[in-house]
């Protein structure tokens, strides 16, 4: 979904394992790199990102593969790009990012119910990076490695956001520090 080749694009390509083929789907409304991607009750929405007129995009689509189709949800309060998203009980947590190329590096943490299509302020992140991974397990929220400026240093940093609780927790450092990780 998206991505860059000499400039952002709105390409949509599914791969299917059984039959190791690509096959193109409907493009994006809006060509953009660095988009952040999560499903929730299978439709896929793709979050944020960069295009040529804007350093950083609020923009939310959600594509319905049944359908093949994109629609437009409720732009997201803080336009970024190279942040993180990750699902716990079908609400989407965008963490941290960008404002632009130059930063600064973003606290913010913003959760999405696509039920309502609202997004709602949450918990600073105590230590905003960039290029870091955030996954869901357990029903808590690790954001593992990143990089606190726009320039570095690499971080082997991981925290629990617990969204019960609206709360970060410092947990064991990962063994190597690494940034643009998945």
């Amino acid at each position: 979904i998206g991505g860059t080749l000499a400039e952002p694009v709105a390409i949509v390509d599914a791969y299917d394992p059984a039959t190791d083929k690509w096959t193109q789907k409907a493009n994006m409304p809006s060509a953009r790199a660095g988009v952040a991607t999560s499903v929730v009750n299978g439709k896929i929405y793709a979050i944020g990102g960069w295009n040529n007129q804007a350093p950083a995009l609020p923009t939310v689509e959600v594509y319905d593969p049944t359908t093949n189709t994109w629609a437009r949800k409720a732009d997201m309060p803080t336009a970024r790009v190279f942040f993180s998203t990750a699902v716990v009980n079908n609400k989407i947590y965008a963490i941290s990012g960008i404002a632009t190329n130059v930063g600064p590096v973003l606290p913010v943490v913003e959760e999405y119910d696509p039920l309502t299509d609202t997004w709602t302020k949450k918990a600073n992140m105590p230590n905003p990076r960039s290029g870091m991974s955030a996954v869901a397990v357990g029903g808590k929220i690790y954001a593992i490695g990143g990089t606190p400026a726009v320039q570095g240093p690499v971080l082997s940093m991981v925290e629990e956001y617990n969204p019960v609780t609206d709360t970060w927790t410092k947990k064991a450092d990962m063994p190597t520090a690494r940034t643009a990780l998945a």
